[in-house]
């Protein structure tokens, strides 16, 4: 596991080691938003930046009500320049600040503002999200995975790295230990690692999703129960 991690996910190669923003709402939606086809970058730039700026317009420690941000949808411009960020949403002209705004608005429209809301997500919730234009799937699971919330997909993925770690020595058995053992496994990884499980399961995840690859193998259960 730790040699696959070495070859996929380096710590010292990839900027997603971090264990997100669990608590703060506000946080885990602009980096969801303003990551999208960009670099992370470090502590102090990129994405960490930017979230750094509106903590400090906030003049809050916890960023944890999206009323703030929504307010701002009247004025995307204002929001731009408290971010010093003019990055375009994925495919549309609208800037990712005014795409934060919106989906702020949105989110609080459905009864999502605080980070213990999104615990109890459902497919509405979802489908009101995703119809932001600019704004999807990957961006919604993102927001979550830094809220500590894991989609049905970001656990399949998670499970899909730790069936490929173990593929070498378990081979057609991977699928099937992946899959039973998959939290436990992560778990010791962090230990070994001395890192957060958060920021192991964000830099497997990240990885993972860039392949865009969906899990393909099956495990031996799998395969009887359709037989």
């Amino acid at each position: 596991m730790l040699l696959h991690i070495e070859s996929c996910a380096l710590q010292s190669n990839s900027p997603h080691w971090t264990p997100g923003w669990r608590g703060e709402s506000e946080a885990a939606l602009l980096d969801a938003i303003f990551s999208a086809r960009a670099p992370y970058g470090g502590p102090t730039s990129g994405v960490r930046a930017v979230i750094g700026r509106w903590r400090s317009h906030r003049g809050d420690n916890r960023l944890d009500d999206l009323t703030t941000l929504a307010e701002l949808t009247s004025d995307p411009d204002q929001l731009v320049q408290i971010l010093c960020n003019r990055q375009l949403v994925p495919g549309n002209s609208r800037t990712k600040a005014a795409a934060a705004a919106v989906a702020a608005q949105t989110l609080i429209s459905v009864g999502l503002s605080r980070s213990t809301d999104f615990e109890q997500h459902t497919k509405e919730h979802f489908d009101a999200f995703r119809a932001i234009p600019g704004l999807g799937e990957t961006t919604w699971e993102c927001m979550l995975m830094h809220l500590g919330v894991r989609t049905d997909k970001a656990t399949a993925h998670l499970t899909a790295f730790v069936a490929d770690a173990l593929e070498p020595l378990h081979r057609d058995l991977a699928a099937d230990i992946a899959e039973e053992r998959s939290p436990v496994i992560l778990d010791a990884v962090a230990d070994a690692l001395h890192v957060d499980l958060a920021s192991l399961e964000h830099a497997l995840w990240r990885y993972q999703h860039k392949l865009r690859r969906p899990p393909q193998r099956h495990s031996e259960a799998a395969l009887r129960s359709a037989s």
